[in-house]
């Protein structure tokens, strides 16, 4: 099931993605105790994350019963300012008290030997906790969601997780989670902003091809939260009642 949430401008995006992203992670702990969120990295994530740290404080989420994931990292030390988890947590970590048991960062250069190897550790970690309640992803202009690029394959088949080390576009080393992984989310929400990736978006719609953004199972709930800017090229409706 996809749906589509549109709002008037990046910082209405923001703020809007992170209040309906403490509600779901709040409605998963009424259920099951706890909630597993996977984060991404990008700019407008970090806005998210800013926003979800200044709402925090009035919602009814648990952060003690929060496991953090996350989908892709560059490959570098683990104190680099490059590490998405680090510029996540640096944001989150003030507001929200979470237990350091459930945060699961990416490994880095600092303790494993190399991204293939770092790739199968958190493979198998999140393997054993998998099912992810919500996966959050970005979608780049140059087509990348988590450290998936168009027309680039890495990864041993079926794995969750793959070291990256010669994608288009990227000029470092990643460790992302694969096709394989993305299905084993019970949600995803992608966040898309600005022009640049209008035409990217309609081809996400289309199910002819291929595009990294359109690498989610049939059974997850696929949710698309976007600006103005980034639907332009899709058809909509003004309903006036």
């Amino acid at each position: 099931m996809q749906r589509l949430l549109r709002f008037e401008d990046r910082h209405c995006l923001a703020s809007q993605t992170a209040a309906l992203l403490l509600d779901a992670m709040s409605a998963y702990q009424k259920i099951n105790g706890s909630v597993s969120l996977c984060l991404t990295g990008g700019s407008l994530a970090n806005e998210v994350y800013d926003n979800m740290a200044l709402q925090a404080a009035s919602s009814e989420l648990n952060a003690q019963q929060v496991h953090l994931w996350w989908n892709w990292d560059s490959y570098v030390a683990l104190d680099n300012p490059d590490r998405n988890s680090l510029q996540a947590l640096s944001r989150l970590g003030g507001a929200l008290s979470l237990d350091p048991s459930k945060i699961h960062p990416i490994p880095s250069s600092t303790g494993s030997s190399d991204s293939e190897a770092g790739a199968a550790q958190y493979d198998q970690e999140l393997q054993e906790h998998a099912p992810i309640d919500i996966c959050l992803l970005e979608l780049h202009p140059t087509g990348r969601v988590a450290g998936l690029f168009p027309d680039h394959h890495s990864g041993p088949s079926g794995a969750f997780v793959s070291g990256v080390t010669s994608a288009a576009n990227s000029d470092s080393e990643l460790v992302t989670i694969t096709r394989k992984g993305l299905s084993m989310c019970h949600e995803i929400w992608i966040l898309a902003q600005g022009e640049d990736v209008a035409d990217l978006m309609s081809e996400a719609f289309d199910p002819e091809l291929t595009s990294p953004a359109s690498y989610v199972s049939n059974s997850t709930t696929l949710l698309w939260l976007a600006d103005s800017a980034a639907t332009s090229l899709l058809p909509f409706h003004h309903c006036l009642l």
